[in-house]
């Protein structure tokens, strides 16, 4: 519970500089997040496809480990937003796809996150993404969450 408070505080640190248009501070707080909280260079796993981020965030008995998943999700949410105000649209397209793989999958596995700003984050994203095309692990991604969605409701 710890690492989420911290994490959230991480995030409104990040969207403030990103408001305040200091992108190169908020990439930074990305990284320096990203590093501390999840033990990850954000940087690499931009290296890896869509379905090789997802793996990594498997512990060794090939378990998700869902509240990494979710608060990566986050970083690359907030480095896409990032992209689009310094008019990079591919490069904000190829993250928003990256989060919305990270949160179909692991949002409908942990509870903590099934609230109404993570069922609206993804539901914007898939209205965004939905003419660009998607791996088939990610469009079983989509299907499992719409089972799920339809299953809550």
């Amino acid at each position: 519970m710890r690492i989420v408070e911290q994490f959230v505080q991480a995030i409104a640190a990040i969207m403030g500089r990103r408001k305040a248009k200091d992108y190169k501070e908020a990439r930074e707080l990305v990284r320096t997040t990203g590093r501390y909280l999840l033990r990850t260079d954000i940087d690499l796993l931009l290296l890896f496809k869509p379905d090789q981020i997802l793996d990594h965030f498997k512990d060794f008995s090939d378990q998700l480990e869902t509240e990494k998943c979710v608060l990566a999700a986050d970083l690359f949410h907030e480095l896409a937003l990032i992209e689009e105000a310094e008019q990079h649209p591919i490069a904000a397209l190829h993250l928003k796809t990256i989060c919305l793989h990270l949160y179909t999958t692991a949002i409908p596995k942990e509870q903590q996150f099934q609230k109404t700003q993570y069922f609206e984050k993804v539901a914007a994203l898939i209205e965004e993404l939905k003419l660009h095309p998607l791996s088939e692990k990610m469009l079983q991604s989509l299907r499992c969450y719409d089972e799920f969605i339809l299953a809550t409701l």
